[in-house]
């Protein structure tokens, strides 16, 4: 009967590890990818997590996030990070329309 105990005590530390790693991941990617987004003068609209993958090794999470931007404000754009534990972040971002402060023609 103990090691049943143990072993479901074990089950739920390991459980809620996992849960508080994917928080801890969602939420270092939205930062990453609002900052990104602040670089390139782009405004963010949504963002979320499209999938996940469990490894073993230091990359213990693999995650893919899906969010969509504006750059004029008129247009939206889907782009994609990809997060290998809680480094090494990869942006896809498809070609988007640049709009000038200044609305002259030459």
């Amino acid at each position: 009967m103990i090691i049943w105990d143990l072993l479901f005590i074990l089950l739920m530390v390991l459980v809620g590890t996992t849960i508080w790693k994917l928080r801890q991941q969602s939420e270092l990617a939205k930062k990453l990818t609002e900052a990104h987004c602040h670089k390139l003068g782009l405004q963010l609209l949504s963002f979320s997590r499209s999938r996940f993958n469990f490894t073993l090794g230091s990359d213990f999470l693999q995650a893919s996030f899906v969010f969509e931007f504006s750059s004029d404000g008129d247009n939206n754009y889907q782009g994609g990070l990809t997060l290998n534990g809680l480094i090494k972040p990869r942006f896809q971002l498809p070609a988007y329309r640049v709009v000038d402060d200044q609305q002259t023609f030459h």
